[in-house]
């Protein structure tokens, strides 16, 4: 059950988004690795790096599958029991930072090499957009993020 304080935060009831944190930034995210066509019709391998949900849903599935084994059981629907750990160790309150991260990054213009120019940005962390971590429950980072193996522990209880 969604606490009454979270649900009713934004003026909405029963449930919140998102639940819990994982990283999907694609700068910090994951490498992928396939072969492809390219639009010169040359197939090679390349890499990209990926974040989003995309990452973020996986990672925390198999983390789930984790928890599982350990506990010995499915958790099944498992929002009831991480809500009720809302606010204790197994979850990390993902807070603002206290200095503006960035990083510089260069993108291909066409998206597929340096054939159509490069262009170099910058991105920043927690300055973007109209989403912003702030202490507690946010709707950037949900009840947090899990604390490996803190929250493996928690789990083994129903």
């Amino acid at each position: 059950m969604v606490p009454g304080r979270l649900a009713k935060r934004f003026g909405g009831h029963g449930r919140v988004l998102p639940d819990i944190s994982m990283d999907g930034d694609p700068s910090t995210g994951t490498l992928v690795g396939q072969t492809q066509t390219f639009p010169d019709g040359s197939t090679r391998y390349s890499e990209y790096g990926i974040g989003g949900t995309s990452l973020a849903s996986p990672l925390f599935a198999g983390y789930m599958a984790l928890a599982d084994a350990a506990a010995g059981f499915h958790h099944g629907f498992v929002n009831p029991a991480l809500y009720r750990l809302y606010g204790r160790r197994p979850l990390r309150d993902v807070k603002p930072s206290p200095t503006r991260i960035a990083q510089v990054v260069n993108f291909f213009k066409n998206g597929v090499n340096r054939q159509g120019g490069v262009e170099t940005g910058l991105l920043t962390g927690d300055m973007d957009s109209s989403l912003r971590t702030t202490k507690g429950f946010d709707n950037t980072t949900g009840l947090g993020s899990p604390r490996g193996r803190k929250l493996l522990r928690a789990l083994k209880h129903r």
